[in-house]
């Protein structure tokens, strides 16, 4: 029993704390203001003191005026005691609640963290593994010659699929370190599809890409944030899609979508948010198609370019729609000619 009051205490301790926190500050105010205002009573009463003994000196209408202006002061203090003991309670607990949102904002962010490093040391360990083996076969030479070139060509995808992660992690970074807006550009959309999936094809053994049909215009975003979406959602369209991928793009209100369809597993279509949850890797709730960190991470990047990433599936079975809708770039003041090109 003890230790679940440990648990539960330790889940809630920062809301203990800042309930604590704000209680004592609340108590504090409040004697503060009883204090004060009896201070002021007791200057009321010395001045009514003082007018009752010259009561014999100043006639009664010069009192009755004196009293008049005891009891207007007395009103006034008493409301401006009142208000500045408001405003103060007000502005202790606003830091208090200020300082606790940073404090969780903080601790989300090394939840976060701690994700991502969870999610790269499992991504890069499937192919470190695989070229050990292959190296430590090599060694000891039981790798028959007529197999040695073909298991050497898979070790170099092995490295390809290494460097193409590594690039990736790399471009995230540098996304998330630049404010949202600075790092904004026209970017042609088609030709930064076509040189991404050109990419992809050196340095993966991914199935086919089928391209319907990319509207040829140019959309406002980060570089290194949009080659993370669509490297994330194209893993995620091979590793749960069951086969061929198909891209299209549309126009519509100013803004560009981009549907990535694959026809694999799908999902219910109540789970299509729990995608996205950073937390339900692995959660047991059934929600298998990309659950984790790549869509998460998306939707992130998206959100911080003013876009959007949605998910749809008829159902199990049914494949998949991610959706990925950015900002139209404003017409080009002089003709000029829109970068595209995913890796430089």
């Amino acid at each position: 029993m003890r230790s679940g009051f440990r648990q539960w205490f330790a889940e809630r301790a920062e809301l203990i704390v800042l309930g604590l926190t704000m209680l004592t500050t609340a108590s504090l105010v409040v004697w503060w203001t009883i204090l004060l205002r009896g201070e002021m009573r007791t200057n009321e009463q010395l001045e009514l003191e003082v007018l009752q003994l010259q009561a014999n000196s100043i006639g009664v209408e010069q009192r009755d005026i004196r009293l008049a202006e005891i009891a207007a002061r007395h009103q006034s203090r008493t409301v401006m005691l009142v208000g500045e003991s408001t405003l103060l309670g007000l502005l202790l607990s606003g830091s208090l609640v200020l300082l606790f949102l940073v404090a969780q904002r903080r601790k989300q962010q090394r939840a976060d963290m701690e994700k991502l490093l969870q999610f790269t040391s499992h991504e890069f360990k499937t192919p470190v593994a695989g070229v050990k083996g292959l190296l430590q076969s090599l060694a000891i030479g039981s790798i028959p010659d007529a197999q040695r070139a073909e298991l050497i060509q898979l070790g170099q995808l092995e490295c390809d699929r290494l460097e193409h992660l590594a690039e990736t992690i790399l471009a995230y970074q540098r996304a998330m370190a630049r404010d949202p807006r600075a790092g904004e550009q026209r970017i042609d959309a088609a030709r930064f599809i076509a040189d991404l999936l050109a990419h992809r094809a050196r340095t993966s053994s991914d199935g086919e890409v089928q391209l319907a049909h990319i509207d040829p215009v140019n959309v406002l975003a980060d570089r290194d944030g949009l080659r993370v979406i669509l490297e994330n959602l194209l893993d995620n369209a091979h590793k749960y899609g069951g086969g061929k991928v198909h891209l299209s793009s549309t126009v519509r209100a100013g803004h560009w979508h981009l549907e990535i369809r694959d026809q694999g597993r799908g999902f219910a279509p109540e789970s299509a948010e729990k995608l996205f949850d950073l937390h339900n890797r692995g959660s047991g709730e059934g929600v298998t198609h990309g659950a984790g960190l790549g869509l998460a991470i998306a939707r992130q990047l998206a959100r911080r370019m003013g876009g959007e990433i949605s998910a749809y599936s008829a159902g199990p079975g049914q494949g998949a729609v991610f959706t990925v809708k950015l900002e139209l770039a404003p017409p080009a003041a002089h003709p000029a000619t829109s970068e595209g090109a995913a890796h430089g």
